[in-house]
């Protein structure tokens, strides 16, 4: 295989798209390498889900048999991929799953697209928990921008400007996305009531539009959501941004994308400089290319994984430690009027009020998203309509389910929590079907996170309430209840400005080896409450821009 690249890039996910995207773009010559495929049609993924047996997380995904078809978890269970308890009898393992694809986990997000607050940068210097970021929030804010432009992000400016000093220095790039029916009866609820949770709010809660990477409008060759609800996992129409998106617009710049790329090993000569990267294809036959640069692009689980096996940029001891993920929960509810849910997004608006404050001292923020999907996964039409066959048929079953279909209601959260030492990645002594260690997980949620459930609970029931809820028809969360994955794979590369406690710089160099990079999720310190692929694709563009700008300075 031919050399004589600029850059290569190890994952085609989000990160690695935009800098392969940017990269091409001004010439450089680029090689993607991807372990997963491009795969089949969105229209033929598309009919999978539509008409499988039980439409789940993977239906779309899984149903071609794959020859090594075990090389990542499934969305619909862990550990066939994961080493680590069985969570059916242990809550406390590590569940949110991703895809190996070109695009990455983008095909199933469900786009939110929120940023970081200004004292999410600095955890450890306000809260005392973490470790503050070496960059700060307007490092951060033009690659923000640029970032909502690439992704197509839809978005209210006004109303999220200045959001806990989250200044924005540009619009979003369309309008936002219209608020939903129960949206807007949720929001005349809560204008209508008193101060809700006054212990820790001391001004009503109000609905803000939450910006999300789907089209309001047509945008970059993409047509407008069409509200089909089933956003995750798959865009039926391509409405929703997705990282196929950049590797396409690369290929196009004749970047080279080799798919089906499994990377087994980063080479590291004696002085630190990266030499190489063996790969091997799907048949099991093994490759060598090199390169100027390199860019680990892969997840907060594969990239510490590939580190690990590689033997490299470790001194620190910090490779595979602080996973994190935003532990979710959620509550239900029967409204007294009809809401008439699955129009739209799966979500629209939310609560921001938690987000940040001196409670983070004590207890985790957290974000809160109105639902438009009725009840869920978990109280589905299909599982209300199982569970009245037991009782009830004909005309009166289908009162039944008309009343509580159209009347359900469900609000989510994710919470933040805290990067521990012991939540880590290790090479497991099982492999996966391509003879490849698989990732050995450990992981748990401390008080700090289990305490901020209890509050979410109050903040839930006060807003439910609102809405003529009986007592009876509440689903409340709490911390003794099995908490949700949120797909949001944090940690395990951290970066810093010392060599000692962090894996990569300031400008996600790694400090043990000059010319590797690494980009993604993997680098965040610290979580916050923002879903975090906007902060990733800001922070690879800025990677992007620091990677051309060493590429023109002598070799």
């Amino acid at each position: 295989m031919d050399n004589n690249y600029d850059v290569i890039i190890i994952g085609a996910g989000v990160a690695g798209a935009l800098i392969a995207d940017k990269l091409s773009a001004a010439g450089r010559r680029v090689l993607i390498l991807e372990a997963g495929e491009t795969g089949r049609a969105r229209v033929e993924l598309v009919g999978s889900y539509l008409t499988a047996a039980a439409q789940t997380l993977g239906s779309p995904y899984k149903v071609v048999p794959k020859p090594l078809k075990n090389m990542a978890p499934s969305p619909d269970g862990t550990n066939d991929y994961y080493d680590q308890p069985d969570g059916t009898h242990n809550p406390m393992v590590f569940k949110s799953t991703y895809e190996r694809r070109v695009g990455g986990s983008t095909w199933h997000w469900l786009g939110n697209c929120p940023r970081l607050l200004p004292n999410d940068f600095k955890s450890f210097s306000l809260y005392g928990f973490g470790k503050d970021w070496p960059i700060g929030y307007d490092d951060l804010e033009p690659w923000y921008c640029q970032a909502e432009k690439e992704l197509g992000v839809s978005g209210d400016h006004e109303g999220l400007n200045g959001l806990f000093g989250a200044k924005r220095s540009a619009p979003f790039p369309m309008n936002r996305i219209w608020p939903s029916y129960s949206d807007l009866k949720v929001a005349e609820a809560l204008a209508c009531s008193a101060n809700l949770w006054s212990e820790y709010n001391d001004e009503p809660l109000v609905l803000l539009s939450t910006p999300q990477a789907r089209n309001s409008a047509p945008y970059d060759g993409r047509p407008v959501c069409t509200g089909n609800s089933s956003c995750v996992p798959i865009c039926p129409v391509g409405a929703k941004y997705d990282g196929a998106v950049h590797v396409d617009k690369a290929v196009a710049n004749k970047a080279r994308l080799s798919e089906k790329s499994i990377v087994t090993k980063i080479t590291a000569a004696p002085d630190g400089k990266i030499t190489g990267v063996t790969f091997i294809d799907w048949d099991g036959n093994p490759h060598t290319v090199s390169a100027r640069l390199y860019v680990l692009a892969a997840n907060a689980i594969e990239s510490p994984k590939l580190l690990l096996l590689s033997g490299i940029a470790n001194t620190s001891d910090q490779v595979g430690r602080n996973l994190m993920d935003h532990p979710q929960g959620e509550g239900l509810c029967v409204s007294a009027e009809p809401l008439f849910p699955f129009r739209g997004p799966p979500t629209t608006s939310g609560i921001d009020k938690f987000r940040d404050g001196a409670f983070r001292k004590d207890f985790c923020a957290f974000r809160m998203s109105m639902g438009n999907d009725g009840g869920g996964r978990t109280q589905s039409p299909q599982a209300i309509l199982g569970q009245l066959l037991q009782t009830d048929f004909g005309t009166q079953m289908r009162s039944k389910l008309r009343f509580k279909v159209t009347r359900q209601f469900r609000i989510s959260f994710l919470a933040e929590m805290k990067p521990l030492p012991a939540n880590r990645v290790t090479l497991s002594p099982l492999l996966d079907d391509a003879l490849i260690p698989r990732p050995k997980l450990s992981f748990t949620i401390d008080d700090y996170t289990m305490k901020g459930f209890d509050r979410i609970a109050e903040v839930m029931k006060s807003i439910l309430l609102t809405l003529g809820t009986r007592f009876d028809d509440l689903v409340l969360p709490d911390h003794t209840t099995p908490f949700l994955a949120a797909g949001h794979i944090m940690g395990t590369c951290r970066m810093g400005s010392d060599p000692h406690d962090s894996v990569v710089d300031a400008d996600c160099r790694c400090h043990d080896h000059g010319n590797l990079f690494i980009a993604g999720g993997s680098v965040f310190p610290t979580g916050g409450t923002a879903n975090p692929t906007l902060t990733i694709a800001a922070l690879s563009l800025r990677l992007a821009d620091r990677l051309e700008r060493e590429l023109k300075q002598p070799s």
